[in-house]
């Protein structure tokens, strides 16, 4: 894939996230701030037991002033609620097997 700015060629591999709707073989970004994927949610979930330590990283942060979405996001809009859906949606997707739930299994 190859983009073009002004006179410049830009491979798609030198850019950072992936650009458009149809670029999928980078994962996609959810906190363009903090450059947060889908993937790092998925698997921030199955690591903490289908709980989000970046959401609540984020939302700290945020509330700190520590956030440029007008800048680095191309809405311009906030992360937030789009962070929000995606953890809702990847929580939804990931099963997490706790030892409780586990422990019924095997009954």
């Amino acid at each position: 894939m190859v983009f073009f700015l002004d006179d410049a060629v830009v491979d798609g591999d030198a850019v950072i996230t992936q650009v458009g709707l149809k670029a999928t073989h980078k994962s996609t970004p959810v906190c363009f701030c903090f450059a947060h994927t889908v993937d790092d949610i998925v698997a921030d979930l199955k690591e903490h037991d289908g709980r989000s330590t970046i959401k609540s990283a984020v939302k700290a942060a945020v509330a700190n002033g520590h956030c440029a979405c007008e800048h680095l996001n191309p809405s311009g809009l906030c992360c937030l609620p789009a962070l929000h859906r995606s953890v809702a949606s990847a929580a939804n997707s990931v099963a997490v097997i706790t030892p409780a739930t586990s422990a019924r299994r095997s009954l």
